[in-house]
């Protein structure tokens, strides 16, 4: 198994935690490349012992088990399985972040077509095993672990920012609460497919139908609500401030230099 991890320093304001940048260089493997490969064994078995068994038997004695070498071997990169779960789950979303930026650059796309390319990458994906069997059980472990719980709000922060540029393009009436509100929406709707349409579930092989209408009511969802409306259904409004930010469980720190990560990963590539 291998995910093509590309190896660099974060930007020294990257969150430490979560943040789809390319994976920050661990202690002794940036200078030579069997410490590259190491650690990139080190992820993809993680990653795999997750799928398999859930983070409950991620351990890094488990780990070195599997990739038959001493612990030490493990604990010289990773000192704690909390501190691998960052790199694996950095290792999941590089491939998100590099298709979202390729979408949102896109030559002569509307941003309609922009926001329907990405709902159909993402219902796509849905059907790998690896997004049905890790989100789900991040999502789940959430409920009841701090640190999974913010690295989950961590990892829809990043989608979302790129639903909300999309969506100030298409319908730019709305104010900052109104686009990220309606990008939850969007994420939540899409996510929630992963029981129906997910690796092996039983509507997996309609996904062409699913897809249909998917981006034909979110896209004209996105493209004609307004704030009269979300008004005649209950949001009184709100006096949006230029120092407001929505609702997240991360330290306002934090929530800024993920925040600034992500439009440094939406710019245009060199």
């Amino acid at each position: 198994m291998c995910y093509g991890l590309r190896m660099s320093k974060a930007p020294e304001s990257a969150n430490p935690m979560i943040g789809a940048w390319r994976l920050s260089n661990r202690e002794g493997s940036a200078r030579y490349q069997t410490g590259r490969d190491r650690v990139a064994q080190i992820i993809d078995v993680a990653l795999e012992i997750i799928l398999q068994s859930g983070y409950q038997a991620l351990t890094l004695r488990e780990v070195a088990r599997r990739c038959k070498v001493q612990i030490g071997a493990i604990s010289h990169y990773y000192k704690s399985r909390s501190v691998l779960l960052q790199d694996v789950i950095n290792s999941v979303m590089v491939p998100f972040s590099e298709n979202f930026r390729a979408i949102q650059h896109a030559p002569g796309a509307t941003p309609e077509q922009k926001l329907e390319r990405i709902i159909r990458f993402l219902l796509d994906d849905i059907q790998s095993r690896q997004t049905t069997r890790l989100f789900p059980h991040l999502w789940a472990l959430a409920n009841h672990d701090d640190f999974i719980a913010k690295a989950v709000d961590s990892i829809y922060i990043l989608e979302r920012a790129t639903f909300t540029d999309l969506i100030a393009a298409i319908n730019p009436g709305l104010d900052a609460a109104e686009r990220e509100g309606l990008a939850v929406f969007l994420s939540s709707a899409i996510a929630g497919s992963t029981m129906f349409i997910g690796h092996e579930k039983p509507w997996g092989q309609h996904l062409s139908l699913y897809s249909a209408i998917t981006c034909r009511a979110l896209v004209e969802l996105v493209r004609t609500i307004t704030p009269e409306q979300l008004a005649a259904y209950g949001w009184p409004g709100a006096d949006i401030g230029a120092n407001w930010r929505p609702p997240t469980l991360l330290p306002p720190e934090e929530y800024e230099a993920l925040v600034a990560g992500a439009l440094a990963l939406r710019a245009p590539a060199a």
